[in-house]
């Protein structure tokens, strides 16, 4: 029973964080949305900040589970490249409050290097450049990709990520798979013309 309050408390913060931001969000409110006593969040939790931790390390932890579930055997390189933006398109897509969460809160607490979000900031950088560069220098080797400087390839491929990312957070949903058109404009940048 604790289990499910604590759970509805990171529930309703998310959400709560998510629309209306943090510093706009009390416990009082958390606490009221949540369905439970102020008395009782501070029972799970020292206050909003430890929430707030609480939430964004979760969100990491699944991030990192489902990071590490992409397929490392694929019938070539470009396929990992294409399942890294299918990811965070499905995420986008089927976790938009985590996603609002992060882009409307994290960017002002990067500047406090022992902030959580600065943590997950980095280690998830350096899960996804450690990625794409195996995935381009492998493609270079076999002949697959021409694609130099990697490290600058890098750099584009996150941001290109990172813009859909925020077009699918942010955006009107559109008729149009401008992620796919993305995927494709990678694929034509990286595959040389034979």
């Amino acid at each position: 029973m604790a289990k499910n309050k604590k759970n509805k408390i990171i529930a309703t913060s998310t959400k709560l964080f998510a629309v209306q931001g943090f510093d706009n969000t009390t416990t009082l409110q958390i606490a009221k949305e949540s369905g439970v006593t102020e008395p009782l969040l501070y029972y799970h939790f020292k206050g909003k900040e430890e929430i707030f931790t609480d939430i964004i390390q979760r969100i990491f932890d699944e991030y990192s589970t489902l990071f590490e579930t992409l397929p490392k055997d694929t019938q070539n390189e470009f396929e990992k490249i294409s399942n890294l933006f299918k990811l965070h398109i499905s995420l986008a897509e089927s976790r938009p409050h985590d996603g609002r969460l992060i882009m409307a809160n994290c960017p002002s607490k990067l500047k406090n290097d022992r902030h959580i979000c600065q943590e997950v900031v980095n280690r998830q950088h350096e899960m996804i450049t450690s990625y794409l560069r195996e995935a381009l220098e492998k493609g270079n080797a076999s002949g697959e990709f021409d694609a130099h400087p990697v490290e600058d390839l890098i750099i584009v491929i996150l941001c290109l990520i990172n813009g859909i990312l925020r077009k699918k957070l942010l955006g009107k949903k559109e008729a149009t798979s401008y992620e796919f058109s993305a995927i494709e404009f990678c694929r034509r940048a990286l595959i040389p013309n034979k």
